[in-house]
């Protein structure tokens, strides 16, 4: 069965990009990257002086980890391609960096920038519960401080959120293949290929203003069979205000995300600044605290704009973090873009390691 996916837009234009996914990873509808797994971080890590290697200075700074979920059993998980980390592989990724780095809270990139010490930060976006469940045992028993930036609506009336949503349909639909039409300019496996084609919908996605995504999803479901994807599905996907406020008790750092993550820059000014407050607004009244941190959601170099840390900037906010690759060098920072790594289950152990031990090599992409 091939159904077409159409956009029923009354300038019938065409949009839409056809990825390619992660080397060796599964996608991640925020960000893709290809992290390099070959010869050399392979030897880097699979020596026995690996150990030693990573105790030398060989670069200075801050490296800030992103991650999104962790995996665990009974973890409901709609799209894979958000999933950072299973328990163990956090708990050693966790052991890793205390062993061999300057562990530090996120307010200490504005601070000490010219120090000489290998410094590492870690992040949480979204607001997934595995966030609190699984990963905040292990942060707190390795005393590693991170700092978590919320999508407050998703707390306030649990929905499934639009990457979420798009691998609901896919893994669901009976189709075969979408034709191309007004979204799509080719033909897009389902069954062939589901992956791929998960991810270039997110593309599309993300290509597209945000007054158009909600006709996006629509015409998703119709094409695909399934329609849109109810909100008893996300019963168990987010984490509660309760639990936010336990991580506020634990000295985890808590910051924005948006209200309903949308891709900020494909928005207006006024959208932009409805969404920011929104979030500042909600975490002040149910965390007692102000949004003095926020990360974009997506974190693609066109997913912010002036407009947005203007915004930002304007409502308190004194760092904003990006996820295009990259790590903060000594010396002055653009407070409003700094740069993450991205932290995917497809990562191997190498290639974590060859990232902390070599980030100006393999954290960028």
């Amino acid at each position: 069965m091939a159904r077409q996916l159409e956009r029923s837009d009354p300038e019938g234009s065409t949009s839409g990009h056809m990825a390619t996914d992660r080397s060796g990873a599964a996608s991640n509808p925020h960000v893709r990257h290809r992290i390099p797994t070959g010869a050399v971080a392979a030897s880097l890590i699979g020596a026995g002086w690996m150990e030693w290697l990573a105790r030398l200075p060989l670069w200075r700074g801050t490296l800030v980890l992103a991650y999104h979920r962790i995996e665990g059993d009974g973890t409901p998980v709609l799209d894979r391609g958000v999933l950072s980390a299973t328990p163990s592989s956090f708990e050693a990724h966790m052991r890793f960096i205390t062993r061999h780095f300057d562990v530090v809270p996120v307010e200490a990139i504005a601070r000490d920038q010219s120090s000489p010490a290998r410094r590492v930060v870690v992040t949480f976006d979204d607001g997934y519960r595995d966030n609190y469940t699984l990963a905040l045992p292990i942060l707190r028993r390795h005393g590693v401080p991170a700092a978590f930036f919320l999508a407050t609506r998703f707390l306030d009336a649990p929905a499934v959120p639009w990457w979420d949503e798009i691998a609901w349909m896919v893994s669901r639909s009976d189709c075969d293949e979408l034709e191309p039409g007004g979204w799509l300019p080719r033909p897009l496996g389902l069954r062939s290929d589901g992956r791929r084609a998960i991810v270039a919908l997110t593309d599309v996605y993300k290509s597209l203003p945000t007054d158009r995504t909600g006709a996006f999803l629509d015409f998703c479901g119709e094409a695909m069979g399934t329609g849109r994807c109810g909100p008893g599905e996300a019963a168990q996907l987010w984490m509660t205000w309760d639990m936010a406020r336990e991580l506020r008790d634990s000295d985890m750092a808590i910051g924005g995300h948006s209200a309903t993550h949308p891709i900020l820059a494909r928005s207006t000014h006024d959208g932009q600044a409805r969404e920011i407050a929104e979030c500042a607004r909600r975490l002040d009244e149910e965390l007692g605290i102000p949004m003095r941190w926020f990360a974009y959601p997506v974190g693609l170099r066109s997913a912010f704009d002036k407009q947005t840390k203007d915004v930002l900037r304007s409502s308190g906010v004194t760092l904003a973090f990006s996820l295009y690759g990259g790590y903060v060098r000594r010396g002055p920072v653009d407070p409003y873009d700094v740069p993450r790594a991205s932290v995917a289950l497809g990562m191997s152990a190498s290639a974590f390691r060859a990232m902390l031990t070599l980030p100006g090599q393999f954290a960028r992409w």
